[in-house]
């Protein structure tokens, strides 16, 4: 520093240390106020129009005079959602298949057309939708339209071209197997969706996409692509006359066709559940915080945008602010809203140094636990409101932003009218708004996290911080379409075959099955069936008991009817509520009586065979054949004894006793009565029968493999009469109250062929 600039700097001192001392003046410093906001963009929508063809197809135009040019977006209402079981990747082949050649044009004649008259196609897909677009110039408006028409309507799924897609996109994902913000977010989406199909990877995996053939791609072409499931939209320099008259000559005459009504399943609800991926020797962690949401139809989706906002989103980001501005650990934090057609979830993300990760976690937990707790200022909703309704005019600008607007209200079944007053939307949120939905929505006790980087370097921070229950799982273990996140093994086929005990029953009609201990309870090895061949000597029953008991007979069947009984052959689906999602399987399950049963099983794409045969247990999974673990052999013969046909005729020979208990059902309606079974290798089962003497649910107490008390009950409706025996066709399982497995029945056999081979021991 220079001299004189010294002894300015401690003049200037000086002057700020004596008018600090003299109290009684006041020094006005010059100041100014921020400068004002500019005044908000008017947003003038330019007019449209939306008129459905005789086909069935949606046809949007709207009129956008600014500039000579037109963009044609085509919507198909299916994506990777639709993907069939182990065909993922099927809709993403599909699109992109699309513009490599039709069955009268090349992908370079397809290429070569479009740049010759300055346009552009483009073809993709998404979780709920594959689309098609073309931009071109006014004067190429009807070629245009005609080859959009050609792609969807006609592509030739050329042999060389499948293959040369199917390697780039396997190649792809081998490479973004190595990316940790790839990792990261898709394990999110499989903890958050479970098995659904929002949980799995859009573009499948190495595996499903290997499999996909030719007819598979022509199958789903010709299922989902027909003009009664797409939505058209033009916007650009048209006349309402022109451009409708063009969609009908282009589209008019392609017949409609039945589409598959929708898989509408469940995600599971929200879990809390840590998963560590391991990339040794990383210098940051990847991190990924969120839950289930909501869908973009729901009617809070404003509200709750904005509170997401407010935690991580442009104009406010709480997250940003603390985790960034304040601890400096990050370059950056965010959150933000995913909403589907079904589902939704929102997720917030950043990364940070290996030795900072506990620390950066721990906050960014606290502050999903504060948006909840605490109303939120009215400064922060305030600058959220303002980016939101500040940048809405951008989306606005072009055709193709238009278009895609557009798209989405008629895709969502939105009003589109909803566009034009979206500001006004936007700043009629209030504080106790976003209170109300953050409350309703955020769970901090069920957060989904996973953490990508080296896991030994930063586990020691989790546990200091207070999270100490987490799975690990090596990268090169990974397997997104396993139950367990990992890559099966010898003992993991075990574990997962084991869980068929809960997931196959086909009570009442078969077996019970559950995931309990069945040691504790249950019958030993090799133990006699529910119809035994010698009384037991304490078996007793009262009249009342016995009174009741005839009429649940009578009502299932009949004495007669049910002691024809057998052997049973039932189809069914199944979904399994697992710690790391949804599991989803579907069975055949033989029953012959006293003592033989098998379930075939497809469990996250292997197939799993179970036998119990008179005291001895086998498994065959992808690993080979090999004896079942004693554990699971005992609960076989203890879901022998509790099936509910021997049961209910051992009881009316005095094999067991029987009583009537006085039995209160919390959360159910229905006026019940209950009869508690007991007798020799029996565990006390309990039946509650409702008003029309129906097994409603049935219930036993056992102890659970962490040695802690379980209670186990399955709750049975829709009966229906199959060969005169009633039998329910949906039926949950539950464990201490909570919902383990939902069964659905769609098909069952009493006393057709069973062949004795089934039993024996697979080579």
């Amino acid at each position: 520093m220079k001299p004189r600039a010294l002894g300015f700097w401690l003049w200037a001192l000086g002057c700020v240390a004596l008018a600090s001392s003299a109290s009684a003046q006041a020094v006005n410093w010059p100041s100014e106020d921020p400068p004002r906001p500019l005044a908000a963009r008017e947003v003038k929508f330019p007019p449209y129009e939306i008129r459905t063809l005789a086909n069935g197809m949606q046809v949007i135009a709207v009129l956008h005079h600014e500039q000579p040019a037109v963009t044609m977006r085509l919507l198909v209402r299916a994506g990777a959602a639709q993907d069939p079981e182990r065909k993922g990747g099927l809709a993403y082949l599909t699109a992109h298949l699309l513009d490599q050649g039709t069955t009268t044009r090349s992908a370079q004649d397809i290429a070569e057309q479009i740049d010759l008259i300055g346009g552009a196609l483009g073809t993709g897909s998404g979780a709920d939708l594959s689309f098609a677009n073309v931009v071109v110039m006014k004067d190429s408006f009807a070629f245009g339209m005609n080859l959009l028409a050609d792609v969807v309507r006609n592509p030739a799924f050329a042999p060389d071209e499948i293959e040369r897609q199917k390697e780039q996109a396997i190649s792809s994902l081998r490479v973004s197997a190595e990316d940790p913000d790839y990792v990261a977010s898709t394990v999110f989406d499989r903890l958050v969706y479970g098995f659904h199909p929002y949980g799995l990877p859009g573009s499948g995996t190495p595996d499903t996409l290997a499999s996909v053939t030719r007819e598979d791609l022509q199958a789903f072409h010709h299922r989902y692509f027909v003009p009664n499931n797409m939505i058209l939209a033009m916007v650009g320099d048209l006349t309402s006359a022109e451009a409708f008259a063009t969609a009908e000559k282009v589209f008019g005459a392609w017949p409609q066709a039945d589409v598959p009504a929708p898989r509408v399943s469940e995600p599971p609800p929200p879990t809390r559940r840590i998963v560590i991926v391991d990339r040794p020797d990383s210098v940051q962690t990847e991190i990924r915080v969120g839950q289930l949401a909501i869908p973009r139809k729901h009617p809070d989706f404003m509200a709750w945008d904005l509170a997401v906002k407010i935690l991580g989103g442009e104009g406010a980001n709480r997250l940003h602010y603390i985790l960034r501005s304040k601890r400096g650990l990050t370059y950056g934090a965010s959150a933000e809203t995913e909403a589907k057609k079904q589902a939704g979830d929102f997720v917030a993300e950043t990364d940070t140094r290996t030795e900072t990760t506990g620390e950066a976690l721990r906050l960014m937990v606290e502050e999903f636990s504060r948006l909840p707790r605490e109303r939120v200022r009215g400064d922060e909703l305030s600058s959220a409101q303002a980016y939101l309704a500040g940048s809405f005019p951008l989306t606005i600008e072009t055709p193709n932003d238009i278009a895609t607007q557009v798209l989405n209200s008629v895709f969502y079944d939105l009003p589109v009218q909803d566009i034009s007053n979206f500001r006004e939307r936007v700043l009629a949120i209030t504080p106790d708004d976003v209170q109300r939905v953050a409350r309703q929505y955020i769970k901090p006790d069920r957060l989904s996290i996973v953490l990508v980087g080296d896991a030994r370097a930063f586990v020691p921070q989790l546990q200091s911080v207070g999270f100490t229950d987490y799975d690990v799982i090596p990268l090169e273990q990974l397997d997104l379409m396993s139950a367990t996140l990992k890559r099966e093994t010898r003992r993991a086929a075990n574990q997962s075959s084991g869980s068929l005990r809960s997931l196959e029953a086909f009570a009442p009609a078969a077996y019970s099955r559950n995931q309990a201990n069945p040691r504790a309870g249950g019958a030993p090895p090799g133990a006699p069936s529910g119809r035994s061949t010698q009384n037991d000597p304490s078996a007793s029953t009262d009249s009342n008991a016995r009174d009741l008991l005839r009429r649940v007979i009578d009502a299932k069947g009949g004495l007669a009817v049910l002691q024809g009984v057998r052997s049973v052959v039932a189809d069914a689906d199944t979904v399994l509520q697992m710690p790391q999602g949804t599991l989803m399987s579907s069975t055949r399950t033989y029953v012959v009586y006293p003592d033989r049963f098998r379930v075939d099983a497809t469990v996250a794409g292997a197939q799993v065979i179970q036998i119990y045969n008179a005291g001895n247990a086998w498994v065959k999974d992808p690993n080979g054949v090999h004896d079942a673990p004693p554990a699971m052999r005992n609960d076989f013969a203890a879901s022998v004894l509790r099936d509910t046909i021997p049961v209910l005729l051992g009881a009316m020979k005095g094999d067991f006793s029987v009583r009537l208990i006085p039995e209160e059902i919390r959360g159910d309606t229905r006026s019940m009565r209950a009869l508690e079974f007991s007798g020799r290798n029996l565990t006390p089962l309990k039946l509650y029968v409702d008003d029309q003497n129906l097994i409603a649910r049935q219930s036993f107490s056992t102890t659970g493999p962490d040695g802690m008390p379980l209670l186990v009950e399955e709750v049975f409706s829709d009966y229906r009469a199959i060969s005169g025996v009633k039998v329910p066709f949906e039926a949950q399982l539950l464990q201490n109250g909570r919902q383990a497995m939902k069964r659905t029945l769609k098909s069952v056999t009493f006393n057709g062929p069973v062949s004795d081979t089934l039993f024996a021991r697979p080579q």
